[in-house]
């Protein structure tokens, strides 16, 4: 009778060991979605003026789920970076100006993290959101549109995180300025 006892609880031990690792690998794999890898803009800086446009990183995923680097699992279904990609123009205020060359600067107006429910959830995961913007970008008025891209990683988040990011979505509001 002992020695069955101690193959119940070593069966158990087992189980629940195997259960730890299985979780711990899926833990990626069920994915993070940012609901809907490129998406593009265009925006028209008109008279040297600010624009400033808001963009769901959901639409630079491509029904994809961003997930951290290294997390990867199928890359048909997930990306690691979501790159949202802007055609920028600028239009002078009329012959006289068409041409002159200036600096376009991108910078980010705001980040909103959103989770399932669309609760707001910014406080708490909104830095698990990394943001890379352009520097500083020469642009001539009245000619070819410029590329911009901003690109959208995420890290790894812990578990007690991993509920406000698991199907949440980014917002991010963009401003363009020509200096």
């Amino acid at each position: 009778m002992f020695k069955s006892k101690k193959l119940v609880a070593l069966g158990l031990a087992a189980v629940a060991l195997f259960s730890t690792v299985g979780v711990s690998l899926a833990y990626w794999a069920s994915s993070v979605t940012g609901n809907d890898t490129t998406a593009t803009g265009t925006v028209n800086v008109g008279q040297g003026s600010t624009v400033t446009t808001t963009v769901s990183v959901a639409d630079a995923t491509a029904g994809k789920a961003l997930v951290p680097a290294g997390f990867v699992v199928n890359a048909a279904t997930q990306t690691a970076q979501a790159d949202i990609t802007f055609s920028v123009s600028w239009t002078s205020t009329g012959a006289d100006g068409a041409g002159a060359t200036s600096t376009l600067s991108v910078a980010q107006v705001s980040k909103t993290a959103y989770n399932a429910s669309s609760a707001d959830v910014t406080a708490t995961v909104g830095a698990l959101y990394n943001v890379t913007y352009p520097g500083d970008v020469a642009i001539v008025a009245d000619d070819t549109a410029i590329t911009v891209h901003v690109y959208v990683t995420l890290t790894e988040p812990t578990i007690a995180q991993y509920a406000d990011v698991a199907l949440g979505s980014l917002v991010l509001e963009v401003s363009f300025t020509v200096a």
